[in-house]
C-alpha cells in the first residue's frame, strides 16, 4: 500500500483487480445500460417465468410460447409487407399474455443492437406496435428505455432484415428452455459453455450465428464478449491468443481467457473494437469509432421529395421546393434571406415538418445580440442543491438536437435559427464552425475538453435573416462559406406568386395582390420591400376593414421607420387610397 493510499482505496483496488481477472466487465455506460436491461430478462423470464414488463404476471410459460410457435413460427407466409404487419395477422387470435411475451422477446432481440443500425425511437416504436396488439397494453420499463440510446454491437444486415428468422430462434429458445428441468436451467446459467452448446445445438431454427451469439451475450455478458460475427471471433482469437498462453482450444473459452488477460494487463475494461485492439486483429481497416461489426452500413435517413401537399401548404411550386430540398440535403445548412414578410420562417417550418415526417425532430431558436455559446450549445447554469448554490453543465438546443439525432440516425432533425444574423455568430458557434463544414470530424468541447463531439449528418440547419436588418455582406465570412443562401424576395419567384395563389385559394379579390405589387414598386430600396405574409391572415379574413387595419397598423409604420427623417409623406405615397387611385388611373 502506498503512503497516500487509504485502506479503503487499497481494498477497492484489490477488488477491481480480482474482477478484472475473473469476469468481463462493462466497457462503457452503453454496455452497462444494456447489461442492466438484459438482467431483467434473465432474472424474471428465464429464472422465474415472470413477465419483464408486468412483474408478477406469469408470461414466460410453456402455454404462451406454444401459442407463439403455432401462430408465429409455423405461419411464416401471411399477408402483409413488414414484419409488424405480418405479426399483427399472425397474433390476431393469440391470448393477451402470448402477445405480451412476444413484445418482450422482440425487445430482447432489439436490446443490444447498436443505434447506428436502429435508433432509439425506432426501437421503442417497434415494441409499442407489438404491445398495441394487446387489448390492455402495458408500458416499457424505464431500465429498458434507458438502454435504447446505447447498444452493444452492430448486428449486421441479416439480424436487422430477417426478423422472422431471428425471432423464430428466440421463440424456439424460450420453448426449449421451458421444457427443461429447473436443475438443468440452473446448470446452464451457471456454466456458460454448456449454455452455448444448448443454444447452438438444441434450439431449432436456422444456424444464424449472429442471433445465437447475441443471446449468449444477453444471458452471460460477464463471460461472452459482445462479438456476434463468427469471422470476427476467429480473427480476434488468432491475433491475441498469445496473451492467453498461446494454446487455442474452444473459441469461446479462448476469447474469455484472452479478455480476462487483456483486462488484467490494462487494468481496466476494454473493447476489441477500440482502435488500439482493432489495428491488431484487423490491421487492414482504418479504425473508426463506429467500426463495430461492419456487416451493415450506418442507415441513411429518408429524405423525401416535394409533394403536392407541401406545395399547397406554402403556395409554392414543387420545382422550387425540390431544388431547395436538394440544396439542403447536399449542404446540410441553408439560410433564407429577404425583406420582412416573405415567409422565411413559415417556409422553414414547412420544410422541416416535411423532411422530419412530423416526428417531433424540430427545434426553433431565435438569435439576438446577447445570445451566446452557452445559450446555444452548452454552458454552466446556476441551480440549488441541498440549499446551496451550485453550477451545473446544461445542454442548449444545438447539443440536445444533436444528441437525439445521434441516437436515431434513421430519422431527420431540423434546427431552425430565426433571425440568425442578429447574433454574434463567431461567439455563438465557437468550435462548431468547424463541424458545419466537416460533419464526419470530432472536436473537443469548450466546457468538456476530455469529450469529443460530432455533428450528425441527419441534423439539418435552416436559418432566416431579414435583409432590412443586416445584409449578407456584413455576415462573418466563415459563416457565409458554410451556408447556402436562398433569397425570398417579394418581386421574384417563388414569393411573387404566393399572394395571388393564396387569394385564389381563399376566393378573395385579386385587387389585394395588385395593391401589394404597386406598394413594392414604390419602395425604392429593394431590401425594404414588403412580403405578402402581412396580408395573408390565418383566418382568411381580408375584408376591407381588416385590410385597412393591416395597412394602418402594420405596413405604414414599417415604412415610416424606413423613411424616418427624410421628409417622405408615407400615407400619401403608400396609403391604400393613394394606391387605389393609381390602380384606377392605370385601368382607365
Amino acid at each position: 500500500m502506498s503512503f497516500a493510499e487509504t485502506p479503503t482505496q487499497a481494498h477497492d483496488d484489490a477488488e477491481l483487480q480480482q474482477q478484472l481477472a475473473s469476469v468481463i466487465l462493462p466497457n462503457g455506460r452503453g454496455d452497462q445500460s444494456v447489461r442492466d436491461a438484459a438482467a431483467l430478462f434473465v432474472d424474471a423470464g428465464l429464472k422465474r417465468g415472470d413477465s419483464v414488463f408486468a412483474p408478477g404476471r406469469a408470461v414466460w410459460t410453456q402455454a404462451n410460447v406454444d401459442a407463439l410457435v403455432t401462430l408465429f413460427v409455423q405461419q411464416p407466409h401471411v399477408a402483409g409487407g413488414s414484419f409488424l404487419e405480418k405479426l399483427s395477422q399472425q397474433l390476431q387470435d393469440a391470448p393477451g399474455d402470448a402477445k405480451l411475451l412476444m413484445a418482450e422477446l422482440v425487445t430482447w432481440q432489439l436490446l443490444p443492437i447498436w443505434i447506428g443500425t436502429i435508433g432509439e425511437k425506432k426501437k421503442r416504436a417497434r415494441i409499442e406496435a407489438v404491445l398495441r396488439l394487446m387489448e390492455h397494453p402495458v408500458t416499457i420499463p424505464e431500465t429498458i428505455l434507458a438502454a435504447f440510446p446505447a447498444g452493444a454491437f452492430n448486428p449486421g444486415t441479416r439480424m436487422g432484415s430477417q426478423l422472422y428468422e431471428a425471432m423464430t430462434i428466440i421463440v424456439n429458445m424460450v420453448k426449449a428452455w421451458t421444457q427443461l428441468s429447473p436443475e438443468r436451467q440452473e446448470d446452464l446459467l451457471e456454466h456458460p459453455l454448456r449454455l452455448r452448446d444448448f443454444i447452438r445445438d438444441e434450439v431449432a431454427g436456422e444456424s444464424f450465428p449472429t442471433q445465437r451469439n447475441a443471446l449468449l451475450y444477453l444471458i452471460r455478458p460477464d463471460y461472452f464478449q459482445s462479438i456476434v460475427a463468427a469471422d470476427h471471433k476467429l480473427a480476434i482469437r488468432d491475433a491475441f491468443i498469445g496473451d492467453a498462453g498461446g494454446t487455442a482450444e474452444d473459441i469461446d473459452a479462448d476469447l474469455n481467457r484472452i479478455s480476462l488477460a487483456l483486462q488484467t494487463k490494462g487494468g481496466k475494461p476494454f473493447d476489441f473494437y477500440d482502435e488500439e485492439y482493432l489495428r491488431v486483429w484487423r490491421p487492414e481497416e482504418a479504425p473508426q469509432p463506429e467500426d463495430k461489426e461492419d456487416f451493415a452500413p450506418t442507415p441513411v435517413s429518408d429524405y423525401p421529395a416535394a409533394t403536392e401537399e407541401l406545395a399547397q401548404r406554402v403556395f409554392i411550386g414543387t420545382d422550387w421546393l425540390d431544388r431547395t430540398l436538394a440544396v439542403l440535403h447536399r449542404r446540410k445548412q441553408i439560410i433564407f434571406y429577404g425583406p420582412p414578410g416573405t415567409g422565411k420562417t413559415f417556409i422553414a417550418r414547412a420544410l422541416a415538418d416535411h423532411i422530419t415526417g412530423g416526428d417531433g425532430g424540430i427545434r426553433l431558436v431565435q438569435f439576438h445580440p446577447s445570445y451566446s455559446y452557452e445559450d446555444f450549445f452548452e454552458g454552466l447554469r446556476p441551480s440549488t442543491k441541498d440549499g446551496a448554490l451550485t453550477y451545473t453543465l446544461q445542454a442548449g438546443p444545438m447539443k440536445r438536437i444533436a444528441d437525439e439525432a445521434a441516437k436515431n440516425p434513421e430519422l431527420n432533425y431540423v434546427l431552425i435559427i430565426d433571425e440568425i444574423n442578429r447574433g454574434n455568430l463567431a461567439k455563438i458557434f465557437g468550435e462548431l464552425y468547424f463541424l458545419l463544414e466537416y460533419r464526419d470530424e470530432r472536436v473537443s468541447l469548450l466546457y468538456e475538453p476530455e469529450t469529443t463531439f460530432a455533428l450528425p449528418a441527419n441534423v439539418f440547419i435552416i436559418g432566416t435573416m431579414n435583409t432590412s436588418d443586416r445584409s449578407i455582406a456584413l455576415m462573418d465570412a466563415a459563416m457565409r462559406r458554410r451556408f447556402a443562401f436562398i433569397e425570398l424576395h417579394p418581386g421574384e419567384a417563388p414569393v411573387a406568386q404566393v399572394l395571388p395563389s393564396w387569394l385564389q385559394a381563399n376566393d378573395l379579390p385579386a385587387e389585394v395582390g395588385e395593391l401589394f405589387a404597386l406598394l413594392n414598386d414604390r419602395i425604392e430600396d429593394r431590401d425594404f420591400r414588403i412580403g405578402p405574409s402581412y396580408v395573408m391572415a390565418r383566418d382568411g379574413d381580408l375584408s376591407p376593414a381588416r385590410l385597412d387595419e393591416i395597412w394602418t397598423f402594420e405596413v405604414l409604420p414599417l415604412l415610416a421607420e424606413h423613411h424616418y427623417g427624410d421628409g417622405v409623406d408615407v400615407n400619401a405615397r403608400y396609403g391604400l387610397e393613394a394606391l387605389r387611385a393609381e390602380l384606377d388611373r392605370r385601368s382607365a
